[in-house]
């Protein structure tokens, strides 16, 4: 080896240094790994999120082209995993429905008339809610939408 003015020179790096600088870089590897799956994780969240919500507005719209007369008899209870409770109008959703989120996938109407809740006060008036429920990494999720509709002319 060759000295300059009385000290030993290193051509490059020792193998302390080399061993410490790949832990390093394993553990970072690994926390970027972890922060990658953990965001595939959360984007299939929102897609399942968007799903239900895009699931139960598709009902609501169905609900809103029946008469105002006939909503409450036609779907309030109306449950898509009980197909014998679905009307002809909507048989489709209950396929629709599991399509989407999966096959324990299902979708409860509750429709609540005037004097039902405090908020419903006025005559005319009616709240559809659509309760959307999936099993998403062995956990039941539901999701709730609620729209109000109106009788033309109250």
């Amino acid at each position: 080896m060759r000295t300059i003015r009385g000290k030993r020179r290193s051509d490059g790096f020792s193998l302390v240094e080399l061993m410490v600088a790949m832990v390093l870089l394993s553990v970072g590897f690994l926390a970027m790994g972890h922060l990658m799956l953990a965001s595939i994780e959360h984007s299939k969240q929102g897609r399942h999120d968007m799903i239900a919500l895009n699931t139960a507005s598709e009902i609501i719209e169905r609900i809103r082209a029946v008469p105002f007369d006939d909503v409450f008899s036609l779907f309030n209870g109306l449950d898509t995993s009980d197909s014998l409770s679905v009307p002809p109008e909507a048989r489709e959703w209950v396929n629709h429905v599991r399509s989407q989120l999966g096959p324990t996938a299902y979708s409860v109407v509750h429709i609540y008339r005037t004097g039902d809740k405090p908020d419903l006060d006025a005559p005319g008036l009616m709240e559809v809610e659509v309760l959307t429920s999936w099993v998403e990494r062995a956990r039941q999720r539901t999701m709730k939408t609620s729209t109000y509709l109106v009788r033309m002319g109250s």
